[in-house]
């Protein structure tokens, strides 16, 4: 049971100088199963307004929205990454991008 230890936690350092683009992934990869029900919303609110308003409404949605989000949160999260061990590291991403994959499968069934 120690190789397996072992190989977790070599794993998981190997994921420590790659953690900000780990985090501009997961959180990319978290827009792209939110980002058709928040624009749905969005949609909804605003169907009535004129064309040209509705476009700038969402062009300012995707850039300064999406794109702030990524920006700010993305170095948010890899200093919490960053905390973990070697070990609870690698688990942690691997569940996140499986819980995200879950739930862009069951977004889409829907």
């Amino acid at each position: 049971m120690s190789w397996l230890h072992e190989l977790v936690t070599s794993l998981g350092r190997t994921l420590y100088p790659y953690l900000f683009d780990i985090s501009i992934a997961l959180m990319v990869c978290l827009l792209v199963v939110v980002a058709p029900w928040l624009q749905g919303q969005l949609r909804r609110r605003i169907r009535q307004w004129p064309f040209l308003l509705r476009t700038l409404v969402f062009v300012l949605l995707v850039t300064l929205g999406y794109g702030l989000l990524i920006t700010q949160s993305a170095p948010w999260l890899a200093k919490q990454l960053a905390q973990l061990s070697a070990g609870w590291l690698l688990l942690v991403v691997t569940l996140a991008f499986v819980a995200i994959g879950l739930a862009a499968e069951r977004a889409r069934q829907m």
